[in-house]
């Protein structure tokens, strides 16, 4: 069989390429595209930059590849909770999506897959993911969608995103309520009511892999810059009793306090501190990580999250992680990088079975 011909836009660092690489998918890069120069530079460590172009609003469809498989996760500042919400409005990351559309209608791949944020679909009281559905369908795409916790795929990370997977010309099915997420079920029935080109695709899916947790990711030997050393917080750790402190793993957030004003004096999201024994909140893409608190040598200590453990605690792989540790990217843009990205383990599970319907 021959390798299938991907085309990958809006690509980051590659997460949607890392989790290609580790699944059943034998398949050849022949397009992507990023704007973002430091992206393109931690990209360039680990896949070929030959095929990588600029700004997709500025190439004509015509000159992109023939190609079997479209993926992205179009940019999602327009529609995050942390963003300001302007969706289509915002003419300059909002409309990207159209891009995707024009992009479809040109070269009809045969499957599209597509990652956006959570609250996509109840942006603008869910007409913005009306939109871009009626879209995908009337690109002739049978497709389905659903919200994915990250951590259902393993990695130690509480972070849900929404999935769009599209076949061409695919036999239609109905609908059914999906079994993750109240909110999609009631886009589906509205999908229904319109006769879109649907299927039942993501039920079938059962990732449940085994979790790892913070404790499983975290680097040997961490620079002391990384450390919340301060007198002040050395002083509230002496009073902190080691034996309360959750050391059950737990496949969710454990938060072990919250630092008080006066000892860090920071915002609130920001003195949180987690056990290493649960998963991470949600990556963010500023430098303000998660902080942890742990044991070392008898002694309680507080740290941030290093960069490459963001990238660990989104699921790249080691050899992914290995190559950027020994290329020198600076800490403000890999946590940036780390927060935007998409989750490989997440991909991987999605296109093992993108793979088996090249069988049915």
């Amino acid at each position: 069989m021959e390798k299938l011909k991907v085309v990958s836009l809006f690509s980051g660092i590659g997460g949607f390429e890392n989790g290609f690489d580790n699944s059943k998918m034998d398949y050849q890069l022949v397009f992507s595209s990023e704007i973002d120069k430091y992206a393109i530079q931690t990209y360039s460590y680990n896949f070929p930059v030959m095929n990588m172009y600029g700004d997709i609003k500025k190439i004509n469809e015509k000159d992109i590849p023939n190609h079997d498989l479209l993926c992205g996760g179009f940019p999602c500042q327009s529609f995050s909770v942390a963003g300001k919400q302007k969706g289509f409005e915002d003419e300059t990351r909002g409309t990207l999506f159209f891009d995707v559309i024009r992009i479809l209608k040109e070269k009809k791949p045969k499957y599209l897959f597509l990652e956006n944020v959570k609250n996509l679909i109840s942006h603008d009281n869910g007409n913005t993911i009306k939109t871009i559905l009626k879209n995908i369908s009337e690109c002739g795409y049978t497709f389905d969608i659903t919200v994915i916790n990250s951590n259902e795929a393993g990695v130690p990370q509480s972070r849900e995103r929404t999935y769009i997977v599209g076949v061409l010309n695919k036999k239609t099915e109905k609908f059914e309520d999906d079994k993750r997420n109240s909110k999609i079920t009631s886009i589906k029935h509205w999908a229904n009511e319109e006769k879109l080109k649907t299927m039942n695709f993501f039920n079938k899916i059962i990732i449940n892999k085994k979790s790892k947790y913070i404790c499983d990711i975290l680097e040997d030997n961490v620079n002391s810059k990384y450390y919340l050393n301060t007198d002040k917080v050395s002083d509230y750790l002496k009073l902190i009793n080691i034996s309360k402190l959750n050391n059950k793993k737990q496949r969710k957030i454990v938060k072990d306090l919250d630092l008080p004003r006066e000892v860090h004096n920071d915002l609130d999201r920001q003195r949180r501190v987690y056990s290493i024994y649960g998963i991470s909140p949600t990556l963010l893409a500023r430098s303000d990580s998660p902080k942890i608190i742990f044991e070392e040598n008898n002694t309680l200590k507080i740290r941030k999250l290093t960069p490459l453990e963001t990238l660990k605690i989104q699921g790249f792989d080691e050899k992914f992680v290995n190559n950027v540790r020994s290329n020198g990217m600076s800490d403000t843009q890999l946590y940036k990088q780390a927060g935007n990205a998409v989750s490989p383990p997440v991909i991987t599970q999605i296109t093992n079975a993108i793979m088996e319907m090249l069988y049915e």
